[in-house]
């Protein structure tokens, strides 16, 4: 089972040997190892062994390039890891694939995705530069503004040819947080996805325009692949860790990548075994030599195969309990939109009304009338939007006009307050697209009442 995959593109100027040394300093420094290291030169077959672990390391010249790296195994109460670090190097670049995986999927066992491994941000840090078509590889955000705003224009709009995905965290029109940190998302995701954030929301303004309106905006965070498939992630009023969840998100999306052959430990391997079996066939090599890699190959295809009927059982169960509806836990309908929330489950809300209402038209077929009521029928519902409206009218009715508690409670609502002469301005988060006017002294309790049904007719 593969639980964690990324390919970095190394400058074709880093040595092989440098990369090789970069691989042993990796568990080298761990403060974690069971291993005992030397400085040795590293070669083709070099192993560092222990009860828990096990470091071997490649190093083969192909028709082209050289295949080099390690595998890393590490024991624990988890089951058996295995990281393999494998980079291919030509004349005119350097590809290194990371990948990590269970090499015996156990059912029982079950773990979720292994953190990022260190060899990335040690790989990032120690050779230099990378770039992905252009775009500088790092562990930092990037901040974008008016002047530099391209680079991620041209990314929403696929017109590069990036293999990772960019991640746009927007700020939200209130001034509030972010929905996440972008820099602990950036360093989290370093190697595996570009982040970009704004400071100013004027440039979500400008981004719309150049995007479409496939941007994301008012704190969201678009999650944009080279394939023209994006993702948003919204706020909501659950306590939910977003970041954790975008992590894990690109982690399986990029698991579902094929790693390329050259860089593939099964490769090199196989590439290896071939070259004892040409030796054999000119006479160069004995028979044990032979049966050895014959016999490894075998073991290791064998495991291979266990390991992935186990793990497709796995997925089936776990298939047929995501589309039971037997069970709570079931695919969403219909995902959430980017438009923010003024009270839990708004939208859900709003949904469900405009069902109800086309229920009460008449206006459909005993089928989908069927299907509607069951869709109302398996959702719980909920009163929010009542209770939310009931406290707006208790400040917006006040007697005398607008207190300074109903200003407070209206603040706590989500609702931002300025005054423009006779009237204050209350626009929703902060967002002038959802402006309107309320006169500070209303003439009589009618002409408040009149106020906050037009509020309510304009928005809701």
């Amino acid at each position: 089972m593969i639980g964690f995959n990324t390919i970095l593109p190394l400058s074709a100027e880093t040595s092989v040997e440098h990369f090789l040394e970069i691989c042993r300093k990796w568990q080298q420094g761990s403060p974690h190892t069971t291993l005992t290291f030397d400085n040795q030169p590293i070669w083709d077959g070099l192993k560092y062994t222990s009860d828990q672990e096990l470091m071997e390391f490649v190093h083969v010249t192909g028709s082209v390039g050289v295949h080099c790296g390690v595998r890393h195994i590490r024991k624990d109460e988890d089951g058996e890891w295995r990281t393999d670090v494998v980079g291919y190097k030509t004349a005119e670049d350097f590809k290194v694939a990371i990948v990590s995986s269970r090499a015996h999927f156990d059912i029982a066992t079950y773990s979720p995705l292994p953190l990022t491994p260190y060899i990335v941000s040690l790989l990032i840090r120690e050779t230099g530069p990378m770039f992905d078509d252009g775009i500088r590889i790092e562990a930092e955000p990037k901040e974008v503004t008016e002047e530099n705003a391209a680079e991620l224009v041209s990314l929403i709009n696929c017109q590069k040819r990036n293999f990772m995905p960019a991640i746009y965290v927007s700020k939200p029109f209130s001034g509030g947080a972010y929905l996440t940190d972008p820099r602990r998302l950036a360093q989290k995701l370093a190697g595996l996805a570009h982040v970009y954030f704004e400071t100013d929301t004027k440039v979500s303004t400008m981004l719309r325009e150049l995007t479409d309106g496939k941007n994301a905006y008012n704190g969201s965070i678009g999650i944009y692949w080279p394939n023209h498939n994006f993702k948003k992630f919204v706020l909501n009023d659950t306590e939910e860790n977003i970041g954790l969840k975008i992590q894990n998100y690109i982690k399986r999306v990029l698991n579902t990548r094929k790693t390329i052959d050259e860089c593939r430990w099964s490769y090199v391997q196989h590439l290896k075994y071939q070259r004892a079996l040409d030796r054999y066939r000119v006479g160069e090599a004995e028979n044990h030599e032979l049966i050895e890699y014959a016999l490894k190959e075998n073991q290791e295809l064998r495991e291979q195969v266990e390991s992935l009927e186990a793990e497709n059982y796995y997925l089936r169960e776990q298939q047929q309990m995501m589309f039971s509806n037997e069970l709570e836990e079931q695919r969403p309908l219909i995902f959430k939109g980017a438009e923010a929330e003024l009270f839990a489950n708004e939208q859900a809300e709003l949904i469900l009304e405009i069902i109800e209402e086309k229920l009460r038209s008449g206006n459909c077929s005993v089928r989908i009338r069927n299907m509607l009521e069951s869709i109302l029928e398996a959702n719980e519902r909920t009163n929010n939007k009542e209770a939310f409206l009931a406290q707006v009218k208790n400040a917006l009715t006040e007697s005398g006009g607008l207190s300074k508690q109903g200003k407070r409670e209206l603040s706590k609502l989500g609702f931002e307050l300025t005054e423009h002469g006779k009237h204050y301005k209350l626009k929703i988060k902060g967002d002038d697209r959802y402006a309107h006017p309320i006169a500070k002294t209303p003439s009589d309790f009618r002409s408040a009442e009149n106020n906050f049904a037009q509020f309510k007719r304009r928005f809701f």
